[in-house]
C-alpha cells in the first residue's frame, strides 16, 4: 500500500493558521482595557465600542477557540513528526524535552520578567494590576519552573504574572504524557486516544485549563491519523476535494448561525414545546455545550485535516508573510499581554481617556509594534538562544533529523 506522504513534507499551512490564531487571540484580549479598574468585566462587550465590533465581533465574542486549535495542532504535528522516533528509539527523552524545553521557556521566562516592572507602574498609577492577580511569590516560582497551571495555583486557573502563559504550561504537561504514550510504543491505539479525548473533557469540569489541552492535543493526534490513513488511498486528490468542500460548508454554517442563530432559534423552539419546564437558563447552557462541541471536535480538525491534505499534494499557504507571523507566533502570543499592559501604563502617564483603545488606529497601531517586536524577538532572541541552549545541552545529538526543519509546534 503505498502513500501520498512526501518524506521532505512541511506543513506550512498550520504553521500560518498558528499565526493568525495569536492574533486573533490579541483581539479578544483587547476587552481587557474596558474593564473597570482594569479588573473586572462590568458590561456585555457590545457596550464596550471595541474597534471595528460590527466586522470583528464573531473574533471578540469566541477568540478562545483559537488556544484549542494551538493545542490541536501541536498533536497533529507530534504524532506526526515525533511518534514513531520516539517509539523506535531514535528520539531519546533527553532530546525530546531539551528541544521542547529551549522551545518553550527562553520567551516564556523573558515576557515573565517583563510584565513584574510593568505591572508595578500599574500598581503605583492605579493602586491595583492589569486584569491578572496573584502576582506574588509563590506563583513567580510556579510560573518559573513553566508548572503554573498544573493545579498548584492557590486560586485554580488564576495563575498569576502573564496570565496568556497557561497554555504553555498544560502544553509542557502534554509533552510529558505524549512522550510516555510514545515511549510505550502505544501511539497507534486509536481506543487509547479516543478515551484520552473523553478523560479531557471529564478533566475540564474539574480543571478547564488541563482538560482544554488533553481533549484538543489527543484529538489532534487523532486528526494525524485520519490524514494517515488518508494517504494511503488511491483517490487522495479527491479526496482531499470532498473534504475541502465540506469544511467550506462547515465554516458557511457557523458564519450563518452566529449572524442569524436559526438553529438557536429552533432549538428554542423545539424544547420550549417538548421540555416546557427547562428554563431558558438551561436551554441557553445547553446550546452553548453544543456548539462548542461542535466546533471542537468537527470545524476545527476537519480545517486543520483538509489544509494538511491540501499541502501533500500542492503547496499550501506559502507566501512570505504569513511564514514570518507563523514562525513569530509564539513570541506574539506571549508578547501581547505585557504590551497590553504597557499600553496602559502609558495611557494612564500620558492622562489619555480609555476611550482611545475604541479607536481602529490604535489597535492597528498596536498590531504593527507587536508583530514588529514578534518578528524582531524571534529572529534576534529566541532563536539564537534556543540554538545556544541546545548546542550546550545537547552533547551528542541522538536524532538524524536536521534542526532546521523541526518543527516548533
Amino acid at each position: 500500500m503505498t502513500s501520498n506522504k512526501p518524506s521532505s513534507l512541511y506543513f506550512f499551512s498550520l504553521d500560518a493558521i498558528r499565526g493568525f490564531a495569536a492574533l486573533i487571540v490579541v483581539l479578544c484580549h483587547w476587552q481587557f482595557f474596558f474593564y473597570k479598574d482594569y479588573t473586572v468585566q462590568t458590561a456585555p462587550l457590545e457596550d464596550f465600542h471595541l474597534p471595528l465590533y460590527s466586522v470583528f465581533s464573531i473574533f471578540y465574542h469566541h477568540a478562545f477557540y483559537a488556544v484549542d486549535l494551538f493545542f490541536l495542532l501541536s498533536g497533529f504535528i507530534f504524532f506526526w513528526f515525533y511518534a514513531d522516533k520516539i517509539a523506535k528509539g531514535a528520539t531519546s527523552f533527553n532530546y525530546f524535552i531539551t528541544y521542547r524545553f529551549t522551545r518553550l521557556y527562553p520567551v516564556h521566562v523573558l515576557t515573565l520578567l517583563a510584565i513584574i516592572p510593568l505591572q508595578m507602574l500599574m500598581v503605583k498609577q492605579s493602586g491595583h494590576t492589569f486584569i491578572i492577580q496573584n502576582n506574588d511569590y509563590w506563583h513567580f516560582l510556579l510560573n518559573l519552573l513553566v508548572i503554573h497551571s498544573w493545579g498548584f495555583e492557590k486560586t485554580p486557573a488564576l495563575n498569576g504574572f502573564n496570565g496568556p502563559s497557561w497554555s504553555v504550561s498544560v502544553e509542557l504537561l502534554l509533552y510529558l504524557v505524549f512522550f510516555l504514550i510514545a515511549w510505550r510504543k502505544q501511539h497507534n491505539r486509536k481506543g487509547l486516544l479516543i478515551l484520552l479525548v473523553v478523560a479531557g473533557a471529564i478533566v475540564q469540569a474539574i480543571y478547564p485549563m488541563i482538560g482544554q489541552g488533553i481533549y484538543s492535543f489527543f484529538l489532534g493526534a487523532l486528526v494525524y491519523h485520519i490524514y494517515s490513513w488518508l494517504c494511503t488511498k488511491k483517490y487522495f486528490g479527491k479526496l482531499t476535494r470532498n473534504i475541502a468542500i465540506a469544511a467550506v460548508l462547515l465554516w458557511m454554517y457557523i458564519l450563518a448561525e452566529y449572524y442569524f442563530s436559526f438553529t438557536h432559534r429552533l432549538f428554542f423552539s423545539v424544547t420550549h414545546k417538548l421540555l416546557p419546564a427547562w428554563t431558558d437558563e438551561k436551554n441557553e447552557k445547553i446550546f452553548y455545550l453544543a456548539t462548542n462541541t461542535f466546533f471542537r471536535t468537527i470545524v476545527s480538525p476537519v480545517t486543520v485535516l483538509v489544509l494538511a491534505m491540501a499541502e501533500t499534494i500542492k503547496s499550501g499557504i506559502r507566501a512570505r508573510w504569513t511564514q514570518l507571523l507563523g514562525n513569530a507566533s509564539y513570541c506574539l502570543y506571549l508578547i501581547h499581554f505585557p504590551l497590553m499592559v504597557a499600553a496602559a501604563v502609558l495611557v494612564n502617564a500620558l492622562g489619555l481617556p480609555k476611550t482611545i483603545f475604541q479607536s481602529p488606529l490604535t489597535l492597528l497601531l498596536f498590531y504593527v509594534v507587536l508583530i514588529t517586536l514578534s518578528v524582531l524577538g524571534h529572529y534576534y532572541f529566541e532563536l539564537p538562544v534556543q540554538q545556544t541552549l541546545r548546542q550546550k545541552l545537547i552533547k551528542k545529538r541522538t536524532s538524524t533529523v536536521p534542526a532546521a526543519i523541526i518543527p516548533e509546534a
